[in-house]
């Protein structure tokens, strides 16, 4: 039996299921009350109305399926009538709205179909548990209301995705997972919607159209939302064809790029997020190039060391304005990256354990492309000598199973079969060893106190109105523990700011001076490294000036920091740099002050913590960037310099 055979059979099964149930459903609720029954359906098609449209070609997975209100309806529905109802009114909105606009008849079956077998299967779930259609108790009540949201959006994720992956071959273990991180947050939302409709059903039905202006709202935020992020994905890509555009020679470059990494994820069985971010990846990896000048792509001859110079940095450029954008931000160091060998030996001469594997699917895909194209100094290969060419650049200038691969589905092969089962299962998980968490320490340490003393009144608040006295109690600890935090805190960033204020005002030579600071820092913190990084923003370029601590760079040395802090360039002022050690191949957490003079930033004060920043070291920085940057950036440094120097203050 063909793949697609096989979907249409669980197409066809879950039509005949679904049909069944609504039937059934349609018997079961005679002695249901008609009206609420009736405004139910209406509310159902309404919200089917006021649907965000899927896009299959966004960038974003958030926009691969459609979202509207609608399973706040039919949830909302079980917890008013029980589970035949809500099935049934699931099944209405789905066929009403999707009928009317001329949807194929199979597709509208079988979302009515999994709309009603999801909302039957939560309400018998909500019962199992304790809940009791028509009277919704809370916070009682919260408890079979989780287990009827989890059960419908079970039900509904795991059939749509089982169909997808029958239909397309892929895994359905990633199409669950990409499908869970794109819908659990709306599917939340549309939890909290269906209890609150069925509140004020059982309660106050009047109350119900007061929540018809704030649902409008949320619609129209999200489509705003949904619009702005379509549109800046094409905004990129027109973008991109600008930058192919000003090299006749390279027209439609970057597209085929795409192509070819597209193809080969999808030959290698990778989920739809990953196959998307990749062909993204490989859509925008040349944007850099914008910054080199045309006449320098299109120079017949050998390029001038300063038009190599120039090549060089697009990468980084790339990286650096994709950097910028959510949903491609992610793929920012396999694009900085794709001009690095497999031995080491690339542009920016990045050891192997550092590149990304993303980065190596777009090295094969752009040297295949730049191989079978006409250019200036050199005519087009045939395919079959460029992929002979990729073959023997394998393990030295091209990731060697990654070449097999390629070289494999270029030739109409399915890669499986020149892989080994340790080999294929590597590559399909392109995106683990680029996925490094970046912490945005001061997003989340700056106001954990107060975070922790709201929390704790929130609860205090919670317990006093429940007459839980043991939650109240709870509560009032947890403020006074996030007050106490906050005192301590606010107490030892006045120390080491006014200490810092001490030590910039000290007559030093610079090199002198940086390591007093340092030793001012160290006193508060674990301190592992610290550096003084020149920086030229022209050039994309940094270099260390002064450093002290461990080697803690691995493989990546002062061209990986130079990448961190080009990539993450564009703070907000008065702001710090941050990032997860393994960013830069190592351990704990290291931030960047920026130095600014002339209003661009001319270097950074970088720092490497064994663990954590502590909040007040971070705030201290913060509030003394301006004295930092005019002490550090001053004067010349000594040529000796002094393992410690006693610090000032």
């Amino acid at each position: 039996m063909s793949v697609p055979l096989k979907a249409r059979a669980f197409v066809l099964v879950t039509i005949a299921g679904g049909l069944a149930l609504t039937a059934l459903a349609a018997v079961r609720v005679v002695d249901t009350s008609r009206a609420t029954l009736a405004l139910l359906v209406l509310g159902a098609i309404a919200t089917e109305l006021f649907q965000v449209e899927a896009d299959s070609a966004s960038p974003d997975p958030v926009d691969w399926q459609p979202f509207s209100f609608s399973s706040g309806v039919h949830l909302a529905a079980v917890l008013v009538l029980g589970p035949w109802a809500g099935g049934l009114v699931a099944a209405s909105g789905v066929v009403v709205v999707d009928g009317l606009r001329r949807a194929p008849a199979r597709r509208v079956a079988f979302n009515a179909s999994v709309f009603a077998l999801a909302a039957v299967a939560g309400g018998y779930v909500f019962q199992s548990v304790g809940g009791t259609p028509g009277a919704l108790h809370l916070p009682s009540g919260f408890l079979p209301v989780a287990a009827l949201w989890l059960t419908y959006a079970t039900v509904n994720t795991v059939f749509v995705s089982l169909v997808v992956s029958l239909d397309s071959g892929l895994a359905l273990r990633p199409l669950l997972r990409d499908k869970i991180f794109a819908e659990m947050p709306s599917a939340a939302a549309e939890a909290g919607l269906g209890v609150s409709l069925a509140f004020f059903a059982l309660t106050e039905p009047w109350a119900i159209v007061a929540l018809a202006p704030l649902i409008v709202a949320v619609y129209q935020g999200l489509a705003r939302h949904a619009l702005q992020r379509r549109e800046t994905a094409r905004a990129l890509e027109t973008f991109a064809n600008v930058v192919d555009e000003r090299d006749a020679y390279t027209a439609n470059h970057s597209e085929r790029v795409a192509e070819y990494v597209r193809e080969l994820a999808e030959a290698l069985g990778l989920s739809g997020s990953d196959v998307a971010r990749l062909r993204w990846a490989g859509r925008l990896h040349d944007l850099g190039k914008i910054a080199v000048d045309a006449a320098v792509l299109r120079k017949p001859s050998r390029l001038s060391e300063g038009e190599w110079a120039s090549m060089r940095r697009h990468p980084r450029l790339s990286a650096r304005l994709l950097r910028r954008f959510r949903f491609a931000g992610g793929a920012a160091r396999a694009v900085e990256y794709h001009h690095e060998r497999f031995d080491g030996n690339g542009y920016y001469r990045i050891a192997t354990e550092a590149i990304p594997l993303a980065a190596h699917f777009l090295t094969v895909a752009d040297s295949y492309d730049a191989m079978t194209t006409d250019r200036p100094y050199r005519l087009a290969l045939t395919a079959e000598a460029a992929l002979a060419e990729i073959e023997a650049g394998a393990g030295t200038q091209y990731h060697p199973a990654v070449a097999r691969a390629f070289v494999a589905v270029r030739r109409g092969l399915d890669p499986a079969g020149v892989l080994t089962a340790e080999e294929h299962a590597e590559l399909r998980q392109v995106w683990q060893r680029s996925r490094l968490p970046v912490l945005r320490v001061a997003a989340v340490s700056r106001h954990a106190p107060e975070a922790l003393a709201l929390t704790g009144v929130a609860g205090a608040l919670g317990g006093v109105g429940a007459g839980v006295a043991a939650l109240a109690l709870a509560g009032l600890a947890l403020g006074l523990g996030g007050l106490g935090w906050r005192l301590v805190d606010s107490r030892r960033l006045r120390r080491l700011a006014r200490s810092l204020v001490v030590t910039l005002a000290a007559d030093l030579p610079r090199d002198y001076l940086f390591h007093a600071v340092v030793n001012r820092i160290e006193a508060d913190a674990d301190v592992r490294w610290a550096g003084l990084i020149a920086w030229n923003d022209g050039e994309l370029a940094g270099a260390v000036e002064i450093a002290r601590g461990e080697q803690v760079f691995a493989g990546l040395g002062e061209t990986g920091l130079t990448s961190w802090l080009l990539r993450e360039l564009d703070v907000a002022p008065g702001e710090l740099i941050q990032t997860d050690g393994r960013e830069l191949g190592s351990d704990g957490v290291f931030v960047a002050a920026p130095l600014i003079a002339g209003g661009a930033v001319r270097g950074f004060l970088a720092l490497g913590f064994g663990r954590t920043v502590p909040r007040h070291v971070e705030l201290a920085l913060r509030a003394r960037l301006g004295d930092l940057s005019e002490r550090l950036l001053s004067g010349a440094p000594v040529e000796q310099l002094p393992l410690r120097v006693a610090a000032a203050g």
